[in-house]
């Protein structure tokens, strides 16, 4: 009758809830017509990374015939909010997810579950986007060995290659901003899949950690910084790999260094663009507001392998 998103993660595909009881739609489409002024046609491009916001959209021709002229709506919270009521339905469409039935058929999608919800609630109010305290202690031992170890590799000179930034590649056709992420933007690479770590080369993480999520990128043809690639495997991508840690809410974002001197990036299926969550330029993807991705695993290479492998 009515699927719902929860535009949240950036790496990993956003969880998905299909409603079915026919009363609990009515209901809530009701409050949309008399909410209207909440919603929007489209994801505001400046999203960032952490809780954005909510899509809804009809998968009947009843409910379509009484939704509007959109195919679907989108409700921004928190800092993108367009008014007070927003928080109070973010909070009955998270309730709606949690007793739908699960749509996403991807095998790194994951439930809206309870505490997913502990976490997302309070930031649909919040002011400032989705943080997790204390980043030092979130920090895990993995990340800090591959730092160790990419200091000591810091005499060797790799020669790489540094697009232009080009965000409308990424951009002006929905079903490609809609269907590619973080992984996709920082391989250059359009699949139109929702590219994830490892599942390219058929061996995809099995969970979102420093040792698991470079096991993964690494199985796909990345290789660490320092570890040159020869000149066949032209364009060398330098990236940058995080993760936003558990409990709860944990996902992983890359980002791309361009010859402007900037990194860009891509929050999941929203605008590409080379700003942080404090609409900063990123000329360091370490010291960047990133909101929960608060564990900076390392640096990388991509190639032109790497890229035409991933799924």
């Amino acid at each position: 009758m009515l699927r719902i998103t929860a535009d949240i993660f950036s790496g990993r595909p956003d969880p998905v809830s299909d409603v079915v009881d026919e009363n609990e739609v009515r209901a809530l489409l009701r409050e949309v017509d008399s909410n209207r002024s909440l919603f929007l046609g489209d994801a505001p491009a400046d999203g960032g990374l952490g809780v954005r916001g909510f899509w809804i959209e009809p998968i009947s021709d009843e409910v379509g015939s009484d939704f509007g002229t959109e195919s679907r709506l989108y409700l921004p919270v928190g800092t993108q909010s367009r008014g007070s009521r927003a928080a109070e339905i973010g909070e009955r469409l998270i309730t709606l997810m949690e007793r739908g039935e699960p749509a996403a058929s991807d095998e790194a999608a994951r439930p809206l579950d309870a505490s997913l919800r502990t976490l997302l609630i309070p930031q649909l109010t919040a002011s400032t986007r989705l943080t997790v305290p204390d980043r030092a202690a979130q920090a895990e031992p993995e990340a800090k060995a591959e730092q160790e170890s990419e200091e000591a590799a810091a005499a060797v000179t790799c020669t790489i290659e540094l697009g232009a930034f080009n965000p409308g590649f990424w951009n002006n056709d929905s079903t490609v901003r809609l269907n590619n992420n973080c992984y996709n933007y920082a391989s250059n690479w359009r699949t139109n899949t929702f590219a994830q770590p490892g599942r390219g080369c058929g061996s995809m993480y099995k969970s979102i950690t420093s040792a698991e999520m470079t096991r993964a990128s690494l199985c796909d043809g990345m290789h660490h910084r320092f570890d040159c690639f020869p000149d066949a495997e032209k364009p060398r991508y330098l990236v940058a790999l995080v993760i936003a840690p558990g409990p709860g809410f944990v996902d992983f974002h890359w980002y791309r260094k361009h010859q402007e001197g900037f990194w860009g990036h891509k929050p999941g299926g929203t605008a590409a663009r080379n700003i942080d969550n404090s609409g900063n330029v990123i000329y360091n993807p370490e010291t960047a507001n990133r909101g929960p991705y608060t564990v900076f695993v390392g640096y990388f290479y991509g190639c032109n392998s790497q890229r035409q492998r991933i799924r």
